[in-house]
């Protein structure tokens, strides 16, 4: 039940449930998301780590009792002609996709940097076949900025991918 998940910024003692639910997101091999390695317990403890001490950063969990069942991490850039954007990447376990978690997460993380002073934008890179992912930014309010030409070699061979941003 949708209800019965809590979504909170992570905290190094979260290290553990997130390098489990990676290692998930990493064994399915999806041709939607770059990623293709799983980090130890102890490096995902640095990059919460990190997170915390750029200030102007976070990674989202979602939790279904201890299990983590979403990842977002948002990073704004670190220099003062940057602060003001951050770039998004987020993911759900297989078995919570379509069920409204990436609404949920997507909504905390525009709530939070919406409260940053100076802030006004979030971009990401989706894969142009992720049609669920595209249509769900689309109506929190992303725009298609552009095209990356072979940016991802996802699968098998370098293709392009969809450059939105949320912009207020």
């Amino acid at each position: 039940m949708l209800d019965a998940i809590v979504i909170r910024r992570a905290i190094e003692s979260d290290a553990a449930a997130m390098a489990a639910y990676v290692d998930a997101l990493v064994a399915e091999n999806l041709d939607t998301i770059a990623l293709r390695r799983s980090f130890s317990e102890e490096e995902e403890r640095e990059i919460i780590r990190k997170a915390h001490e750029h200030g102007r950063a976070f990674y989202l969990l979602a939790f279904d009792g201890p299990r983590a069942v979403g990842l977002l991490d948002l990073w704004a850039g670190g220099r003062a002609t940057d602060e003001h954007a951050a770039r998004l990447g987020m993911s759900i376990a297989k078995d919570w996709r379509g069920r409204g978690l990436g609404a949920r997460m997507l909504q905390a993380a525009i709530d939070e940097t919406q409260a940053w002073p100076g802030f006004c934008r979030i971009e990401l890179e989706v894969a142009p076949w992720n049609t669920r992912a595209i249509a769900l930014y689309e109506r929190f309010g992303f725009a298609h900025e552009g095209c990356k030409r072979k940016a991802y070699a996802m699968r098998g061979a370098p293709e392009d991918s969809l450059l939105m941003a949320r912009v207020w």
